[in-house]
C-alpha cells in the first residue's frame, strides 16, 4: 500500500486506499487572488440569515471531503507547524481528503471573511483577530467547541487560563480557542552597537535603566554616530497596520485608546499623549525611526533595534551580522508586555462544520500546541516553560528564551490586544486622523489626539 506525495499548492492532499501510513508535509503556494466586492464592516452586517445549529444524523456522512482554512499568515515556522497539523489530521480522519489553505494579507483579512459571510459561504475554519473577536463570538454563527473537546482524550481544557478563554466564550459555549500567545522581543544588532561604542540594551537592563526613554536616547545616538541608518523600528508597523501596534508603548505607560468598557475615548489622556509624543519624536525629530513612506527591515543590517514577534527570529538565521535579544522596555507603569491571543474557529454554516470543529480542536491538543511553540509560546500553562520551548528549534538559545520570552509569560501585568464592539469603524476613524494629523512633520500631537477622540466619540456609546 502506498501514499501519493502531495502537489505543491495551497491544497494539502493525502491519497490512500484504506489507511494512511505516514504524515506528509505539503508546501504552500502563493497567495490567492480575492474578490474586490465591498465588504461589510462587521459580522452583524454580514449575517443575512440565521445559521441552523449543528445537528447529528444517523445517515452516512460524506467521504472524500475538502475543508477550507482561512488565515492571514502562512510562511516559515507558522507553515511548518500547520503542515504537521494538517498531515496528522488527514492521517487520522478518513472522511477528509484535503485541507484547502487560503491566506489573505492581514489588512484586508476580515473584509474578505465578511464578504464570505454575507454570501453564506464561510470557510470551515478560520482565524479571527482578538481586536474584532467580540463581533464574531456574539454572532451566533460559530460552532460550540466544547462537545468536540470532550471527545478528545487528554485535551485538558483546564490547562488554558480562564483569562485566555474568557474572550472566546458566548454564554456557556466556547466558540473559539486561543492559538497564539505572541509576545514581542527586542532584537538588537550587536555590531552596530559596537561600532557606535554605545552600551547594549542588556547593560542598561542590568543598570535598571531599560526604559522607553533610554531606548529613544540610544536610538538617536546610533544614528548620530553613523553606525545605523535607523536606531529603532516597530517591526509590526505603525503606518499600514495602523496605530494599534502602539500598544507596545501604551501598555507600560498606563495608556489606552479607550476605556475597558469601550465607552470612553482615552486617546487624549495624558498617558496616551505622552507615549505617542515619544514615538513621534523618534520619527520626526530624531530621525531615528523610519517614516511613513520608508520600507525597512531589521534583517537588512542597517537598523540598531527592532521590536518584533518571537518568530521573527526565522528571518535572522542567515544574516551576516551578530544580534541578541532582551525584553521590551519599561515605562512609568513598569514592565507591561502585550500578548496577542488570537482565536481559531469553526463556522456553523460552512459545508462541513463538524469536521471544521474537529480540525480546530486537533490543532490545540497538548502535543500540537507544543509544536506551535516554534512560533509563539502556547496559551497552555503546562507549556509555558523552558523545557517545552527548547524541544523545538526556536532560533534562540536557552539563555535568550529565559531573558526575552519567558518573562512576558510570567508578567503580573500584561495587555491583551485591544478590542471593541465597533472595532472596524473605530479603527478606521482613528487611522484617518493618525495618517493625516499624527504621522506628519508638522503635527501637534495633543491636538491630533483630541481630534481622534472627536472622530470616534460617537462610536464609543454604541
Amino acid at each position: 500500500m502506498s501514499v501519493k506525495a502531495p502537489s505543491v499548492s495551497k491544497r494539502y492532499r493525502i491519497v490512500g486506499l484504506v489507511a494512511i501510513l505516514s504524515l506528509i508535509l505539503a508546501a504552500c503556494a502563493s497567495e490567492e487572488e480575492t474578490t474586490t466586492t465591498a465588504a461589510p464592516e462587521s459580522v452583524e452586517e454580514a449575517t443575512t440569515t440565521t445559521a441552523a445549529p449543528v445537528t447529528t444524523t444517523t445517515e452516512p456522512l460524506p467521504r472524500d471531503v475538502t475543508i477550507s482554512f482561512q488565515n492571514w499568515y502562512f510562511q516559515a515556522t507558522m507553515k511548518e507547524a500547520y503542515d504537521q497539523y494538517i498531515a496528522s489530521f488527514l492521517a487520522q480522519n478518513d472522511r477528509v481528503i484535503e485541507v484547502a489553505v487560503e491566506t489573505q494579507p492581514y489588512p484586508r483579512y476580515h473584509d474578505v471573511l465578511n464578504v464570505k459571510l454575507t454570501a453564506n459561504q464561510p470557510p470551515e475554519v478560520s482565524w479571527i483577530n482578538a481586536s474584532v473577536g467580540p463581533q464574531y463570538v456574539t454572532s451566533g454563527r460559530l460552532v460550540n467547541l466544547l462537545p468536540y473537546i470532550e471527545q478528545v482524550e487528554g485535551f485538558n481544557l483546564d490547562d488554558f487560563p480562564e483569562d485566555a478563554l474568557r474572550p472566546w466564550m458566548h454564554g456557556d459555549e466556547l466558540v473559539a480557542l486561543p492559538f497564539t500567545n505572541a509576545n514581542n522581543v527586542l532584537y538588537f544588532n550587536t555590531e552596530i552597537f559596537a561600532a557606535a561604542g554605545i552600551p547594549i540594551p542588556l547593560e542598561l537592563q542590568e543598570q535598571g535603566n531599560w526604559t522607553w526613554e533610554s531606548l529613544k536616547d540610544i536610538a538617536k545616538q546610533l544614528v548620530d554616530s553613523g553606525a545605523a541608518e535607523y536606531g529603532f523600528y516597530f517591526n509590526n508597523g505603525l503606518y499600514t497596520p495602523g496605530w494599534r501596534n502602539l500598544i507596545e508603548i501604551y501598555a507600560p505607560y498606563g495608556a489606552r485608546p479607550w476605556s475597558l468598557d469601550g465607552k470612553q475615548c482615552l486617546f487624549d489622556s495624558p498617558e496616551t499623549i505622552e507615549a505617542t509624543q515619544l514615538v513621534w519624536d523618534m520619527v520626526f525629530v530624531d530621525a531615528a525611526h523610519p517614516g511613513p513612506s520608508v520600507a525597512a527591515d531589521f534583517a537588512a543590517g542597517n537598523i540598531g533595534m527592532t521590536l518584533a514577534r518571537q518568530n521573527y527570529v526565522g528571518r535572522l538565521r542567515e544574516v551576516p551580522f551578530g544580534w541578541d535579544v532582551t525584553v521590551a522596555p519599561d515605562g512609568p507603569a513598569g514592565y507591561v508586555p502585550s500578548l496577542a491571543q488570537n482565536g481559531i474557529v469553526a463556522w456553523k454554516d460552512s459545508e462541513n462544520p463538524d469536521l471544521g470543529a474537529q480540525f480546530v480542536v486537533h490543532t490545540l491538543t497538548p502535543e500540537n500546541a507544543a509544536i506551535f511553540s516554534i512560533n509563539t509560546p502556547s496559551p497552555r500553562r503546562s507549556l509555558q516553560n523552558l523545557e517545552t520551548l527548547t524541544q523545538f528549534p526556536t532560533g534562540f538559545t536557552d539563555e535568550q528564551l529565559e531573558r526575552a520570552v519567558i518573562p512576558s509569560l510570567q508578567a503580573e501585568s500584561f495587555e491583551l490586544e485591544y478590542y471593541h464592539p465597533q472595532y472596524a469603524a473605530v479603527d478606521r476613524e482613528a487611522k484617518v486622523v493618525f495618517d493625516r494629523q499624527v504621522w506628519v512633520e508638522d503635527a501637534n500631537v495633543p491636538e491630533a489626539m483630541a481630534a481622534v477622540c472627536s472622530n470616534i466619540d460617537p462610536l464609543m456609546t454604541r
